[in-house]
């Protein structure tokens, strides 16, 4: 009877840890876009968006070459990397 218990307890416990890797791995970040452009592009970009989606974004200045906005929507959020050092723009999306 305990080995019956111990072995629906193990059955359980895995299939709980399954599910919190599986909700984990889905709440990565995925690269939609990335792509070479001055850095002043990048900018205008960010300000565009935050028109678009009638959001603010939350901006965080990573040096004076790189900054990255993050907006926050319903469905989780969009990320726009501008990293003005290799000329580059990574837009992602990370779906709560």
């Amino acid at each position: 009877m305990t080995d019956r218990k111990i072995n629906l307890l193990q059955t359980f416990a895995v299939s709980l840890l399954s599910m919190f890797m599986m909700s984990h791995a889905a709440a990565e970040e995925k690269i939609i876009q990335q792509e070479k452009i001055p850095f002043e592009k990048c900018l205008r970009v960010i300000t565009v968006s935050e028109n678009k989606l009638s959001v603010a974004a939350e901006i965080h200045d990573i040096s004076d070459e790189e900054r990255v906005a993050l907006f926050k929507l319903t469905d989780g959020t969009l990320t726009i990397t501008c990293d003005g050092v290799e000329g580059n723009i990574t837009v992602s999306t990370n779906i709560n």
